[in-house]
């Protein structure tokens, strides 16, 4: 029986080295989530958006985590009664609310976001190429792809 290393060692696909990378990386930073925060592994990206982008509103953070409004706002509902978010109505948009992050929502974030570093450290060690370099070919294809999809979709 084939080992799933030797499947990866031999693929001539990228979309299977990037699938890996993902699923590999899911079971990584969801044993910490689960583990040692009290977010549920679907919210992790959403948490780590309002890290970066304070005060956006909750339809701008559904568009960014591609989600549903009525998904992000049950997550943050969650987020609010946990003590990780605070919403206020937006002076700009009476409907829509502004979300910021407690200290216990950001001192998660940051906890999550030394674990990414970890992941990516470990993951890295041992390439030819520095992490900035590969950051940057990494953006570059995925930049490509959206192209090519805007261009033939």
């Amino acid at each position: 029986m084939i080992e799933y290393d030797e499947i990866i060692k031999e693929s001539p696909f990228l979309v299977n080295h990037l699938i890996s990378l993902s699923k590999t990386h899911d079971f990584y930073i969801n044993k910490h989530i689960k583990n040692e925060t009290e977010i549920l592994p679907s919210q992790y990206y959403m948490l780590l958006f309002l890290y970066y982008e304070m005060g956006e509103t909750q339809s701008d953070i559904a568009k960014a985590c591609l989600m549903d409004r009525s998904g992000v706002s049950r997550a943050f509902k969650d987020f609010e009664e946990k003590g990780l978010i605070i919403r206020e109505v937006d002076e700009k948009n009476k409907r829509a609310y502004k979300i910021t992050l407690t200290q216990k929502g950001n001192d998660t974030a940051e906890f999550l976001i030394q674990k990414e570093k970890e992941w990516d450290d470990m993951i890295c060690e041992e390439l030819d190429i520095t992490r900035k370099d590969l950051l940057k070919l990494l953006s570059k294809i995925s930049l490509k792809s959206l192209e090519f999809n805007r261009e033939k979709f």
